[in-house]
Order: C-alpha cells, then sequence, then structure tokens
C-alpha cells in the first residue's frame, strides 16, 4: 500500500477510536444516547473511509 494512504488510514483510525472512546465516555457520564450519536456516526464515517481508500489502493498498485 502507498506509504501515503497508509498514513491517512491510521489517522483516520485514530480518528475514528477517539470518537467512539468520547461517545461511549458521554453516554456512559448519563448524557442521553441521542447527543453521542453524531459521534458514533462519524466514527464508523472514517472507518468507512479506511475500507474505500485500502480498496482503491489496492485496486491501483
Amino acid at each position: 500500500m502507498h506509504p501515503a494512504i497508509m498514513g491517512i488510514s491510521i489517522a483516520l483510525a485514530f480518528a475514528g477510536l477517539l470518537s467512539w472512546g468520547f461517545a461511549a465516555w458521554r453516554t456512559f457520564d448519563g448524557t442521553p444516547i441521542e447527543a453521542s450519536l453524531a459521534l458514533m456516526i462519524s466514527g464508523l464515517v472514517c472507518f468507512t473511509m479506511i475500507v474505500v481508500l485500502r480498496a482503491a489502493g489496492k485496486k491501483k498498485g
């Protein structure tokens, strides 16, 4: 895999885990799940982008 794609994937994975972790922390702290839903969706978007980048990287190289 191209080093730039690998770097972006690592950054997206970090952002996704941070987003989900913060959403879980807020939910366990007593915030309603609806308030943390945007954070959960943003984490899902990060992981989806990783899959798309990996597929694009494999297709090109």
